[in-house]
């Protein structure tokens, strides 16, 4: 874009995007989420994380970016008791084995643990931070808008377990 012509104010969407977990990736997301006009929450820890989901409704998202095995799984434990429209977690297909193994350990019913989206966003080869940012924030418009996923990303999942 030129310099004499700023891109123009982003548009509010409404909706907020709960990160748990810092880093690049976390950095990333609230770049883009900020073009988009969401608002967007950052926590680290499994207290703060319980504080912000019940304040989440249905067009909210949650994104599970830490590996911290006290935080995630008790993160997306809080985040599947919530209202949040979409929940997500990053991480290989082994951690979201562990992942879902703790939650089914910690009583949170199967159909449940099949609401977590991971790995989190669309499949569109994503490698650095920016691009995984890119993939997940398709993914929560797709989802909030009620378009069709991509074959090959669901086929990804359905294989994680």
């Amino acid at each position: 874009m030129h310099p004499e012509h700023p891109p123009p104010p982003a548009e509010p969407s409404g909706g907020t995007v709960l990160v748990v977990g810092d880093g690049s990736v976390a950095a990333a997301l609230v770049a883009m989420t900020a073009v988009l006009g969401w608002e967007v929450v950052v926590v680290d820890d499994v207290e703060a994380t319980k504080d912000a989901v019940g304040r989440l409704g249905e067009s909210d998202a949650v994104v599970v970016l830490s590996h911290d095995e006290d935080v995630d799984g008790p993160a997306l434990a809080a985040a599947l008791d919530s209202d949040a429209g979409y929940v997500a977690a990053m991480g290989s297909r082994r951690t979201q084995q562990r992942r879902s193994q703790w939650l089914g350990d910690n009583g949170v019913p199967a159909e449940r643990i099949d609401k977590v989206r991971g790995p989190a966003g669309l499949d569109i080869g994503a490698d650095t931070p920016s691009e995984i940012a890119v993939s997940i924030v398709s993914e929560i418009i797709a989802v909030r808008r009620g378009a069709r996923i991509a074959a090959d990303t669901e086929a990804r999942r359905e294989s994680k377990g």
